[in-house]
């Protein structure tokens, strides 16, 4: 009686090799994904909540960061971050965290912060990021010009 069908072996066989093109073409195909405005958006906005609530943690003011003309930002202590070519931002915060190209949100050890605006925008898309001055509260709305 002979009977079709495939062996554990053959099978995990299969697998194994699937598996291994998993490994090389996943990376490859990220590689050639740019980020997205939302992407950028998102990851500004988690910093600039850590940065909250390192300053809470702390009991210490932290600042976040943005180079305009450099198109980096990060956190006074932290690696910084590029903003990718084609996302450009423009920044609205209070007048003592401005430094030439650099503007900056501060968060305060009680959760207050500076407060302002960072606008983010690849083509008609707008994206804004907004910091209250009075909780703190990190949020995302499409922009208007």
């Amino acid at each position: 009686m002979r009977h079709s069908g495939f062996t554990l072996l053959e099978t995990l066989v299969v697998l194994t090799i699937l598996g291994l093109a998993m490994a090389v073409v996943a990376p490859a195909i990220n590689r050639g994904l740019k980020p997205s405005l939302d992407d950028v958006a998102r990851d500004m906005q988690i910093d600039l909540r850590k940065a909250r609530g390192q300053a809470v943690t702390r009991q210490q003011s932290t600042l976040l960061w943005v180079d305009v003309e450099g198109r980096v930002y990060g956190l006074e202590r932290g690696k910084p971050h590029s903003i990718p070519d084609g996302i450009s931002i423009r920044t609205k915060v209070a007048a003592t965290e401005t430094r030439g190209p650099r503007a900056g949100v501060r968060f305060f050890a009680d959760g207050s912060s500076s407060g302002g605006t960072l606008q983010l925008a690849q083509g008609d898309a707008r994206v804004a990021v907004e910091i209250d001055w009075l909780t703190g509260r990190v949020s995302l709305s499409e922009a208007n010009e």
